[in-house]
């Protein structure tokens, strides 16, 4: 659950401000740990302390484009039919310290568009395969990459992992520790949340995040956290709404803390929205 202005990015954007999560690269090995709660837990609080993080994302299923235009995304009001996602994908870097990121995006199904997402100083960058060889420039609402195509609401990491935080506390959600995988080469503990839909469409109400006021019918995700620092490795999410469609998110997080140098486009390449 990182400002794709675009729809499919914004899908993604909309499940990982559900979910939330985070990784780390390599530090000392911690105790083992079996309990599935603490596992999250643990490695929210680590993810939420992280100053860096590379991000890497796929994204299938479809979503209603009148749903989507009556939420304001821009071009959409007044059309019908349903958005294809499968093959969508986003990856880069985000400084979470410098409120931050460079975003690649591409929707092989929807005519191959992809889109180049800079976000740096309090401005947002996009540019897509559709508008153009320059940026449109806007001023950025919040700090992280996740926008919707108004660029009016995005989602902070803090927000999202705040939001798992109060998700596991709500009445009938259950962990379980499936057992270890291997995620980016690294040692990782698997652990399956389950969330009765009515807390979970409670905490997102209670939340009050923007563009999030549609209800889920279902969802169900996976958790997975490094051994070695249990700190957030990948989710994976399916989630479903009578309203909006269905999403099928998998994102994965490395290089965390690590150096990095995100820019503005040069001003010839940018014009104001």
């Amino acid at each position: 659950m990182v400002s794709f202005r675009w729809h499919t990015a914004a899908m993604g954007a909309v499940i990982l401000a559900i979910a939330g999560c985070g990784s780390s690269s390599a530090t000392p090995t911690q105790p083992p740990i079996s309990d599935p709660i603490q596992i999250v837990t643990s490695s929210v609080n680590r993810g939420s302390a992280a100053s860096t993080v590379h991000v890497e994302g796929t994204l299938s299923g479809s979503v209603s484009i009148s749903t989507l235009g009556a939420l304001g995304f821009t071009g959409l009001s007044g059309f019908s039919g349903t958005i294809k996602l499968d093959g969508a994908s986003f990856n880069g870097d985000v400084d979470i310290a410098k409120r931050a990121f460079h975003v690649l995006a591409s929707d092989p199904a929807l005519f191959g568009l992809t889109a180049d997402l800079i976000q740096v100083d309090g401005y947002t960058y996009s540019r897509t395969s559709i508008s153009g060889e320059k940026y449109t420039k806007s001023k950025a609402t919040v700090s992280q990459p996740i926008t919707d195509t108004t660029a009016s609401a995005t989602f902070g990491l803090a927000d999202a992992l705040d939001l798992l935080k109060h998700t596991l506390d709500a009445p009938g959600t259950t962990a379980t520790l499936v057992g270890r995988d291997d995620v980016a080469g690294r040692d990782a503990y698997h652990v399956h949340v389950s969330v009765p839909v009515g807390a979970l469409n409670a905490q997102i109400a209670a939340a009050d995040l923007p563009g999030l006021g549609i209800a889920l019918d279902s969802a169900s995700f996976d958790h997975w956290a490094y051994v070695d620092s249990v700190q957030p490795a990948k989710l994976a999410m399916i989630a479903t709404s009578a309203a909006l469609g269905s999403i099928d998110l998998t994102l994965t997080l490395t290089k965390y803390n690590e150096a990095l140098t995100i820019v503005a486009p040069p001003v010839s390449e940018a014009t104001a929205s």
